[in-house]
């Protein structure tokens, strides 16, 4: 129980600061840097956040249930094994992938070159953390002080350095800066406290582990398409610096409010995954089970929506930086209606990340995304070419909407 305890608490506080970064540093960048620089820094962000998608690939979901169960000093050369298969495709990914994103940014919008330079720091870290492996071994509480510390450490430098329009490109240098140095701290700890050491991988075994994991990355690469992307169509379209701003900034807090929620998403995800694994096939009796433990994490969400809404009611007008953003009740609105997808978002999680992979239904939730990704872009072209920024928040939410229609017929049918 006692450690059960420390792992949702390491959980939550290493979700709370992921959320609360982009909270704090995106509405402070756009009071500071202007409308402009900043709807060209989320330009650069959401690109970088696709090359993000790629360096993740399957790991998140595959290496934890490859350490599950497994003791860190009894299994320390399985593990060793397993961390060193990760790492080394999570770097060979970002190395090929960066270098063509980079190139096609050059050729396409120079501009955006540096900025991108600074943003690929991000998917570096990711790439070179082995959070994956501290949550399978359920020992959370390293990667929390990691996590946190360089969260921390980056909103303080952005605060402290990023006083104008000239220092927008400081803004993604020190934010990646410090996440790879939280990254680098988290991989020093593996090795010093639980022995897990870089081995030789055979070619064969590092070719298996990306064969095995293509689903989930073509499934991951869908839900970036209809989750990270509409900044890019808006841009595409034309928009406005100001709708790019105002849509960028609500979706950077619809999607902290879905990563406060993570915590119980991860606390519940091995149960979840022993508990699908145990069944044979996708059954509304498995749908139920598996409801059990998507119920807490719902009522948790309401909580979460109704405190954050009071408070910024109460306090709202109050906060000098906020009141230099222009349009803020319009990102309030966004907000306000970006945040419903959350819910849908939690059950998805539940019942086809954990649920329908578990049950051997990989290719199934694999199109489920793909077919949601589809109509997401085009919703997004069309109600984003109609009706804007506005256009863009609902294609947000019926996207996934989509998807979880798509995951419960599949349990019911």
């Amino acid at each position: 129980m006692r450690n059960r305890t420390v792992n949702l608490v390491s959980l939550t506080s290493i979700q709370v600061c992921n959320a609360l970064l982009p909270l704090l540093i995106f509405p402070f960048a756009l009071a500071v840097v202007g409308q402009q620089h900043y709807s060209q820094l989320v330009l650069a962000e959401a690109l970088a956040i696709a090359l993000l998608t790629v360096v993740l690939y399957s790991f998140e979901v595959d290496g934890v249930a490859q350490v599950v169960g497994l003791d860190a000093h009894r299994d320390h050369a399985e593990i060793s094994r397993v961390f060193s298969t990760i790492a080394y495709l999570r770097l060979a990914l970002f190395a090929a992938a960066g270098l063509l994103l980079t190139a096609g940014v050059v050729v396409f919008d120079p501009q955006l070159a540096a900025l991108l330079a600074c943003w690929l720091l991000v998917p570096l870290s990711y790439a070179l953390q082995p959070g994956w492996l501290y949550q399978g071994l359920e020992r959370n509480a390293p990667i929390a002080v990691c996590t946190a510390t360089s969260r921390v450490a980056a909103v303080g430098l952005v605060f402290a350095l990023v006083r104008g329009e000239a220092d927008y490109l400081l803004v993604p240098l020190l934010v990646g800066g410090a996440y790879v140095a939280g990254s680098l701290a988290a991989m020093y700890h593996a090795r010093s406290a639980l022995g897990v050491r870089f081995v030789a991988v055979p070619y064969a075994h590092l070719r298996a582990a990306l064969c095995s994991g293509k689903e989930i990355f073509l499934g991951n690469f869908g839900v970036l398409l209809y989750r990270d992307m509409n900044v890019v169509v808006l841009g595409v379209l034309g928009t406005s610096a100001a709708a790019v701003a105002s849509y960028s900034l609500a979706e950077k807090i619809a999607k902290s409010i879905q990563a406060a929620m993570r915590p119980l998403n991860q606390l519940f995800f091995p149960r979840a995954l022993h508990l699908a694994r145990s069944a044979s096939k996708p059954s509304p009796t498995v749908l139920r089970q598996l409801l059990r433990l998507t119920w807490p994490q719902l009522g948790a969400l309401a909580a979460f929506l109704a405190t954050g809404f009071a408070a910024y009611a109460a306090v709202g007008e109050n906060l000098p930086w906020l009141n230099r953003i222009q349009d803020v009740q319009r990102v309030v609105l966004l907000v306000g209606l970006m945040s419903l997808a959350s819910f849908f978002g939690i059950s998805n999680f539940m019942f086809g990340v954990a649920g329908l992979n578990a049950m051997q239904q990989r290719s199934y939730l694999f199109r489920a995304i793909l077919a949601t990704a589809a109509c997401s872009l085009a919703a997004c072209f069309t109600l984003g070419w109609l009706h804007g920024e506005l256009g863009a928040a609902v294609s947000f939410v019926l996207a996934e909407l989509c998807l979880f229609a798509l995951i419960v017929r599949k349990y019911i049918l």
